[in-house]
């Protein structure tokens, strides 16, 4: 009990969406109950452990709260094939038969957000390939002086107010400055990323953007998030073994050229939005009856 009891492990990721290839790894995750004093003692736990970046499983009290918020990545390990489940204590059993409640309206937000970050991904680089910046941004480049003339907390507190829409009172020329450390702030953001992005890229993924114009594995996980949002929201079922492996892996291959994955993506937005405004699922999960899960689940554990 030292490390906790797993109630529940599943195979996750390409392998359980039968999408995997060669050497796709082999991604796991689970849910399991700490020890005693994880809960009781004045040090707590830890609210994940991972065994590996392929091997993570959550304290159950995470996983609850994220799944109660239908994180994707979450959500589906309830939903994968039983082949390819690898502990199920009767723990895991009660966190199976509770798995249709935690469907709601609240997909729509969640897989969609999801979604967009892979198109956000793709998107930027992109640009990073089309057009590299080819060095870091100046304060110069901006019209700005060496040294900011406007202390950084006067600057942090007008664009606070700012973005809370109250309009502070200040002069045309200040608000010209905080514009322009604005932008210089952003481009600085941005190279850093590029940097980041040019030192870490995965040689596989490079050679995917570079043979297509965009990283096509991003793209193919855009439209499965999307799709199963769409069926989750108009059909209640999560579909994690994919029926449609044959099409997203072209996708992955290079099938559709960029416009057109656009035009997928931004059709497939429309449909989420109309599933969810016809949805059968409850807008929000039952928290009580997953409070009530969650305090069985752990007082089980640890008798």
């Amino acid at each position: 009990m030292a490390e906790g009891i797993v109630l529940y492990e599943t195979v996750h990721g390409s392998r359980a969406y039968g999408l995997a290839r060669a050497g796709s790894d082999t991604d796991l995750k689970g849910v399991l109950v700490g020890p005693r004093a994880w809960y009781f003692g004045y040090r707590g736990g830890p609210e994940q452990v991972e065994l590996s970046p392929d091997h993570v499983r959550y304290e159950v009290r995470k996983f609850l709260r994220l799944v109660a918020n239908a994180n994707p990545t979450v959500l589906e390990t309830l939903f994968t094939r039983p082949e390819d489940h690898r502990v199920v204590t009767p723990g895991g059993e009660r966190l199976l038969a509770a798995r249709e409640g935690f469907l709601t309206r609240r997909v729509a937000e969640s897989f969609g957000r999801y979604a967009h970050g892979q198109l956000r991904k793709i998107e930027t680089h992109r640009q990073w390939l089309l057009h590299p910046p080819s060095a870091a941004p100046s304060r110069e480049d901006f019209g700005l002086p060496e040294r900011t003339l406007v202390p950084r907390d006067q600057l942090g507190a007008a664009e606070a107010l700012l973005e809370r829409g109250e309009t502070p009172a200040i002069t045309a020329p200040f608000l010209d400055v905080l514009a322009r450390e604005k932008r210089y702030r952003s481009a600085k953001k941005r190279w850093s990323q590029y940097q980041q992005w040019t030192r870490h890229r995965n040689p596989a993924r490079a050679a995917l953007e570079a043979a297509h114009g965009y990283d096509t594995k991003h793209a193919m996980h855009l439209v499965r998030l999307q799709r199963m949002a769409i069926e989750i929201l108009e059909r209640g079922e999560v579909i994690v073994h994919r029926p449609d492996a044959e099409s997203l892996l072209a996708i992955r291959d290079g099938a559709l050229p960029y416009d057109a994955l656009l035009e997928e993506a931004r059709g497939n937005v429309a449909r989420i939005k109309a599933a969810e405004a016809t949805s059968p699922l409850p807008a929000d999960p039952d928290e009580d009856a997953i409070e009530a899960l969650g305090i069985a689940l752990i007082e089980e554990a640890l008798r």
